[in-house]
């Protein structure tokens, strides 16, 4: 009964997100709410046909087989669907048809070989049959259906990162990684063991899964039009605390001092780097580039500005999305957010709130207003 239960929620919440996803999906310019929706609807018809074939066989006693093949090969591709979408939020232009060739090879592969065991398929009614048998070939082309999920995961790992083209950030690529490796691993326990237990986890598991993706997909993540995406980003540097590097560098102020050095090599990374309009920059990835130590650049920023490190960032950019509209007020909000390093559209209105007193919408009418 509970796995029914679990099922049902499972059907529910991915063919919903289906739905929603589809219905807004013309709000990217990438593929990537096409493909969730895809792997949505894969893993909702899927659960929705186990729900069916659990009442319509009921009442009939039968141990059921394990590693059915066609049922590996069916989960193999959606797994190939659900890393897809990921990919094309990393790295929209990473797709073509070659690298579409070798991704979906393995299924061609394996159902080939599936093909050729039609008819001699080695029954397996139980773990022991399977590590009895573990040497068949026919076993074998079964266990690589399931156990070829797993090179899967690490693509988002492998594939290159540029924050200035992915409307993700790096955090956000390894939850994702790991929800999807967490699946994996349960599915394949489930194909070697039966597990009542993860019968249950299973679905839940994929459906907070999908419901999790799909509200950042709709709720949170920052699409920028692929014009504003695609270009590389450089902005004039902003007014702001940071000393002036010219006038320091003039006057023979070369970073002798070691407070006055490390805070002249913050403002070059500040206002010449850029280095805020990455959106994975952290106080540790600051400390780095400026040579020091995470306490000594945090107590330095605190000195100058009052100010925490996270702060310096978020006003360096709401200063540079609000001079953006100021220069031209018909600019797309979220384009500027995505290009001054937000990848979260909760969070770049919330800050710019913070900071300007009022949310970005009102900033523009009040924009009009002097025009």
């Amino acid at each position: 009964m509970l796995t029914i239960i679990a099922t049902t929620i499972e059907a529910s919440v991915c063919l919903i997100s289906t739905r929603q996803l589809w219905r807004l999906k013309a709000g990217a310019y990438d593929r990537s709410r096409w493909l969730l929706g895809i792997g949505a609807l894969t893993t909702g018809l899927l659960a929705a046909f186990g729900l069916v074939a659990s009442v319509v066989f009921s009442d009939l006693d039968f141990e059921p087989l394990m590693l059915q093949p066609w049922i590996g090969l069916v989960y193999l591709s959606t797994h190939i669907i659900m890393t897809l979408y990921p990919v094309s939020v990393v790295n929209p232009n990473w797709f073509n048809a070659k690298r579409f060739f070798f991704l979906f090879l393995p299924i061609a592969v394996l159902f080939a070989a599936n093909l050729f065991f039609i008819g001699k398929w080695t029954p397996l009614t139980c773990p022991a049959d399977i590590w009895k048998n573990v040497l068949k070939p026919d076993v074998i082309v079964r266990l690589l259906c399931q156990f070829a999920m797993l090179p899967y995961c690490l693509i988002l790992l492998l594939l290159p990162y540029n924050y200035r083209h992915s409307s993700a950030s790096f955090w956000w690529i390894l939850n994702y990684s790991f929800g999807l490796t967490m699946l994996c691993v349960v599915h394949i326990a489930i194909m070697l063991t039966y597990n009542p237990v993860l019968l249950i986890i299973m679905p839940l598991l994929a459906a907070a899964f999908y419901l999790f993706s799909t509200e950042y997909e709709l709720e949170d993540r920052l699409v920028p039009v692929k014009e504003a995406a695609m270009e590389e980003v450089s902005a004039p540097s902003l007014e702001s605390q940071v000393p002036d590097i010219e006038e320091a560098l003039e006057t023979g102020l070369d970073g002798t001092s070691p407070e006055f050095g490390l805070w002249t090599r913050i403002g070059i990374a500040m206002d010449k780097e850029e280095v805020w309009r990455d959106p994975d920059l952290s106080l540790k990835a600051m400390a780095r580039m400026c040579g020091t130590n995470v306490t000594y650049l945090n107590r330095i920023i605190q000195e100058e500005t009052g100010s925490s490190f996270k702060d310096l960032v978020n006003s360096k950019r709401i200063q540079n999305v609000a001079a953006k509209l100021k220069e031209d007020p018909s600019v797309d909000i979220q384009d500027a957010f995505f290009a001054a390093g937000y990848r979260s559209r909760a969070t770049a209105w919330r800050n710019f709130k913070e900071i300007l007193g009022v949310t970005p919408t009102e900033f523009r009418q009040g924009l009009n207003k002097k025009a």
